[in-house]
C-alpha cells in the first residue's frame, strides 16, 4: 500500500516536474523567437537606413561628375573602384556620365580580374594623378591599351581617390573621345571634386 502510494506521487511529481519544464522550454523558444524577431528587425532597418543613405551619396557623386563634364568641356566621367571590399580581386567602372552618342566605359570595364592588368592597377594605386594624351606611347598595359582604344579616348586625366588611411579605393576618370586637350587646371578642379566624394563613395562588394 505504501509502495503504491509512494508510486502515485512520484508519478505526480513527474508530471508536475514535466509540466513545467515544458512550460519553461516553451517560454524559452518563445523568448528566443522574439530576440530573433527584434534582431531581424534591427538588421532590416539598419540595412534600408544604409542603403538610404549611400543612394544619397550616389546622388551628390552624380552631380559632381556632371559638374566636371561641364566644367572640363569633356565627353566622359566615370569612376573606376577595386572590388570586393579589402579583398581588391576585380576592377570596374561602377558610376558613370556621358556626353549625347558617347559609349559607355562600364560596358568594357567591368569584372576584370586585377592580377591581369598588375601594371596598370600599380599605377592606379600608387599615382594621384595620372594624365595620359598619348595612348599607344604612354600606356604600356595592353589589355588598358586596347579598352582605352575600343572606347575612342584621346585625352585621360586620372585622379585617385582614397580613404581616411590614405589608401586606395577607386579613380574618378574624365576623357575626351576627340582630339581635344583637357583644360590647363583639370588637375586642381579634379582634386577638388575627388576630396568631396572619396569618403562617400561607398564600397563594392
Amino acid at each position: 500500500m505504501v509502495t503504491e502510494h509512494v508510486a502515485i506521487i512520484l508519478t505526480g511529481l513527474f508530471t508536475l516536474i514535466s509540466t513545467v519544464l515544458a512550460g519553461w522550454f516553451a517560454y524559452n523558444q518563445k523568448t528566443k523567437d522574439r530576440m530573433t524577431d527584434l534582431k531581424i528587425d534591427q538588421i532590416k532597418k539598419e540595412s534600408e537606413n544604409k542603403s538610404a543613405i549611400n543612394n544619397r551619396h550616389i546622388a551628390i557623386i552624380y552631380g559632381e561628375m556632371w559638374d566636371l563634364v561641364n566644367k572640363l568641356e569633356a565627353d566622359r566621367c566615370f569612376i573606376i573602384q577595386p572590388h570586393p571590399e579589402l579583398k581588391y580581386l576585380y576592377i570596374s567602372v561602377v558610376l558613370e556620365v556621358d556626353r549625347k552618342g558617347i559609349s559607355m566605359a562600364k560596358d568594357l570595364v567591368c569584372n576584370i580580374p586585377m592580377n591581369d592588368i598588375g601594371s596598370f592597377s600599380k599605377e592606379l594605386a600608387s599615382n594621384s594623378w595620372l594624365y595620359f594624351d598619348n595612348i599607344d606611347g604612354q600606356v604600356f598595359d595592353l589589355r588598358i591599351r586596347s579598352l582605352m582604344r575600343m572606347a575612342g579616348s584621346t585625352n585621360i586625366a586620372i585622379r585617385q581617390l582614397a580613404n581616411i588611411n590614405n589608401e586606395w579605393i577607386g579613380s574618378i576618370v574624365v576623357e575626351n573621345t576627340k582630339q581635344k586637350p583637357l583644360s590647363d587646371d583639370a588637375r586642381e578642379i579634379m582634386t577638388n571634386i575627388a576630396n568631396m566624394i572619396q569618403f562617400i563613395l561607398p564600397p563594392i562588394n
